[in-house]
């Protein structure tokens, strides 16, 4: 019964009811798909239980209380209501721009940083558009839902509705129809309940959570990580046998993975002798007594540590016995390639397949078919258009578009990067690269340090310590022994010509032109070792250098802002002439920005339209943008290198160009952005070790990024441009990464043993990507019940455009068996044994609690 002067409590009602049914419906429409129609219909009614009773409950508290409880009542449900109201309204607007599902749970970790609350203000104009919806509906359905709840209650308990003063009635109900209403709801609530008890707990429990339940659940829990059960053994005895022990020889440590063996500090090499630099406390703690393995330490204050060992890695292969690629030894003979500087160009949400952009790749096909068009002069008006997107990448990796007939298309503009390097040279384009993380920050770990990141869902690496020293540190490192060594101690090397270099100190910069401050990335950047960083809070001071006032700022993600990249270039310049005047050796790193989410760029860019068609900004409108930012940040790579060209170094600069990660969107993938998105566009990365006198070459190595340090070092070392000290600890250290190196030909197996790389997926602590150099499959590993496992195999489905998913590994294992044959589906037992494994090992290895 509704009372004629009442119009909130039937609205309010309304809007609990269509909040709660919208939200549960889109959740449902994200998993459907997932399992086998008949069993979604099966269990359908199981999902709507606790809105069901929720509703009941208040419908009773608005309509079926008096005095101080209907004023208290009506109070409780408006709060739950408002509630309800505001989750499913977020719930929907992140739908709608990332295409997954809000994590209730990540919401309340992000929400507590103050850049992270500036971020979730990014999405209050589709917020707003969503609860403007909801907010209609409810209005339009108001009396309509209080006249279902009140006849069907009032059925329920023997009522009559239908008081006089009732602005709505029901119709005065015969005993009959009473009695069929009562016995019919009992014979249903019986079915649902036993369907309720029945049905599996996975994946129904999840799609079972309700607003706002879930969401207080997850303010009062931490978000759920994945816990082994038992031991921590290797889940692959058999390839651990001790018929695969081998012996160390030259720098290499050996290999015995589960045999107790000394400890870093009882075989410390000579060079680990005194105070060392941040990065190698493992050759400078003491061992633990109590320690069986060969990886466990105690530090100063008598507290229990693990360190990482190669000998123990059950998981290491190494390449470093095999000899250097020919063209990179020849290159190398006679010290021809001088390398004094170092520079690593970390590039946000840069897909290997548009560096450089390429005719024929799936993307160019998807924006040639919006123009619905065979004539010829059309699609090279298009691809002329598309040929200036990477024309510097194009440089870069050696690898040209294919999009124009002509050398017109790819010629730099009068004030565009030229360079000068001979044909046939320019340095290494690695294909099959894939990043080790889809989160930022986790990936410079990798790139930097050589190490695998934490696998949870913050950035906890930034309070732990590194359990490889990052290239920064072996830098800093050289520096030390160079001051402890003395003209007497020095062992003096014949001359190769590159004497001048030898003994110069090494400095270590990081600039960008973005936030700091965004999971204390100046912490992580100092404790990883670089002496000096520059962002934009320090760019932003009137104090700064080279402020100006029309410096304007654009939006880079939420409510986070940066400055275009071009404003850090006059720092860049600096920097590299500084060193030259200081006569020191540079390791330089640059995080570009522009191609982050959501895209911005300065308003006097010159933006194109890649797509054809009037539903350019509704179906390709964040593609779009992306293309632009991809040609805008192509433009400032080539800025980049010509500081090196005028400043007379580019010869003797190793340049590393590599991806963060990749960038997923609507034409790759059901769910766009990196957000608990496995897909392989967001895996896919480019990686590039360019110098003008090394040759230009195309390499295929399916390997991740914990490469790059190993191969800086192999470079340095072979190319001379280490004195005889430093290449001895250079040589050693090498041997202590996980990562092989990428200018030797790359070991896929080894004793039947197979390079297995693992990515974190953003957060970090919910799903596990896990490949392989040795196959082309590769498992999405859920690490909570909230996700399914999926399979693809890259050689028949390169896009993941089909791959095969499901709730059960059992269930998935068999599919995959039918359709790719039994070494599929036992390579993915396998995969799911040692990627629950790695990640439980990573934790050891961060000592993490």
């Amino acid at each position: 019964m509704i009372p004629r002067q009442s119009f909130t409590r039937p609205f309010v009602l309304s809007l609990l009811i269509v909040s709660v049914t919208s939200s549960k419906l889109l959740h449902l429409l994200q998993h459907a798909s997932s399992l086998p129609g008949i069993q979604f219909a099966l269990y359908f009614p199981t999902f709507f239980i606790i809105e069901t009773l929720l509703c009941i409950t208040a419908w009773g508290l608005l309509f079926k209380t008096t005095g101080v409880t209907a004023h208290l009542g009506t109070a409780v449900t408006v709060a739950i209501t408002s509630l309800s109201f505001i989750l499913a309204s977020s719930q929907i607007c992140f739908y709608f721009v990332t295409g997954s599902e809000i994590p209730w749970d990540g919401v309340t970790t992000v929400g507590s940083e103050p850049e992270g609350r500036k971020l979730m203000l990014s999405g209050l104009t589709s917020f707003l558009g969503a609860a403007g919806a909801l907010l209609v509906i409810s209005w339009l359905l108001k009396y309509w839902m209080c006249i279902l709840i009140d006849n069907w209650m009032s059925a329920l308990l023997g009522a009559h509705t239908g008081k006089e003063g009732d602005i709505i009635t029901g119709p005065q109900r015969k005993p009959m129809a009473t009695r069929f209403t009562q016995i019919s709801t009992l014979c249903i609530a019986i079915v649902i309940g036993i369907l309720r008890l029945t049905r599996p707990q996975v994946p129904y429990n999840h799609m079972s959570e309700t607003i706002p339940f879930s969401f207080f659940q997850a303010l009062g829990s931490r978000p759920a990580e994945f816990h082994q059960t038992g031991d921590q053994s290797f889940p692959l005895a058999g390839l651990t046998d001790e018929s695969y022990w081998e012996s160390p020889h030259d720098h290499f440590k050996g290999w015995a993975p589960g045999k107790a063996g000394p400890n870093a500090t009882d075989n410390r090499p000579a060079w680990a002798s005194g105070n060392l630099p941040p990065g190698f406390e493992r050759w400078s703690e003491r061992k633990s007594d109590s320690d069986q393995g060969g990886v466990g330490t105690v530090d100063g204050n008598g507290t229990q540590k693990h360190s990482y060992s190669p000998v123990n890695d059950p998981l290491r292969i190494t390449n470093l016995d095999r000899e250097m690629l020919e063209p990179v030894a020849q290159a190398l003979k006679d010290h021809k390639v001088p390398i004094t500087h170092v520079v690593v160009v970390l590039m946000e949400s840069a897909r290997k397949d548009i560096f450089p952009f390429k005719a024929g790749s799936h993307l160019h096909e998807q924006i040639l078919s919006t123009y619905d068009t065979q004539d010829p002069e059309v699609l090279r008006e298009i691809n002329a258009k598309l040929s200036h997107l990477s024309p510097n990448a194009e440089k870069l990796t050696g690898v040209t578009s294919g999009l124009s007939t002509t050398d017109n298309n790819s010629s730099p503009s009068n004030d565009g990067w030229k360079s000068l390097t001979e044909p046939g040279m320019g340095g290494i384009n690695f294909n099959g690269i894939i990043t080790g993380s889809s989160v930022s920050l986790k990936s410079e770990i990798m790139n930097y340090c050589g190490a695998g990141p934490l696998p949870v869902n913050s950035m906890d690496e930034v309070k732990s310590q590194n359990y490889q020293p990052c290239i920064m540190q072996v830098f800093e490192l050289f520096n030390q022994l160079k001051e402890n060594s003395t003209q007497d101690t020095v062992s003096h090397e014949p001359g190769n010509g590159f004497e001048h270099i030898h003994d110069r100190n090494w400095s270590s910069v990081f600039l960008q032109s973005i936030t700091g401050q965004f999971d204390e990335q100046y912490k992580l950047n100092k404790k990883m070792g670089f002496h000096e960083s520059i962002y934009r809070e320090d760019i932003s001071k009137h104090s700064a250098k080279y402020y100006h006032k029309n410096m304007k700022e654009i939006n880079y993600f939420g409510q986070v802002y940066r400055y275009p990249e071009y404003e850090i270039y006059p720092y860049l310049r600096d920097v590299v002439n500084n060193t030259i005047e200081k006569n020191e050796r540079l390791f330089l790193s640059h995080l570009t920005s522009t191609t982050h989410h959501p895209w911005g760029m300065p308003t006097t860019y010159q933006q194109e339209e890649y797509f054809a068609g009037d539903d350019i900004m509704a179906t390709h409108r964040d593609m779009n943008k992306y293309l632009n930012t991809v040609r805008f940040v192509d433009g400032w790579l080539g800025d980049i290198m010509k500081v090196f060209d005028e400043a007379g170094i580019a010869n003797e600069t190793l340049v590393v160009f590599v991806g963060d990660h990749g960038q997923a969107f609507a034409e790759d993938a059901p769910a766009s952005g990196t957000y608990e998105n496995g897909h392989i566009s967001n895996f896919r990365i480019p990686l590039v070790f360019r110098h003008p006198l090394l040759p230009a070459l195309q390499i295929t190595a399916n390997a991740t990024s914990m490469s790059v340090v190993p191969t800086i070092l192999d470079l340095l070392v072979n190319s001379g441009s280490l004195n005889e000290m430093d290449s001895d600890v250079a040589l050693d250290l090498m041997n202590e990464y996980q990562g092989q190196s990428l200018v030797r030909p790359y070991q896929a197996t080894h004793n039947g043993r197979q390079a297995w790389n693992f990515g974190i997926i953003n957060p970090g602590g919910t799903m596990l990507s896990i490949g392989s150099a040795a196959v082309p499959y590769r498992l999405i590993l859920p690490l909570t019940e909230d996700f399914e496992y999926t399979f693809s195999n890259l050689d028949t489905d390169p896009d993941e455009s089909s791959p095969l998913r499901g709730w059960s590994l059992e269930g998935l294992i068999s599919r995959v068996q039918s359709k790719h044959g039994d070494k599929a589906g036992k390579w993915l037992a396998d995969a799911e044994k040692v990627g629950k494994w790695w990640i439980e090992e990573q934790k050891i290895l961060w000592n993490y609690q």
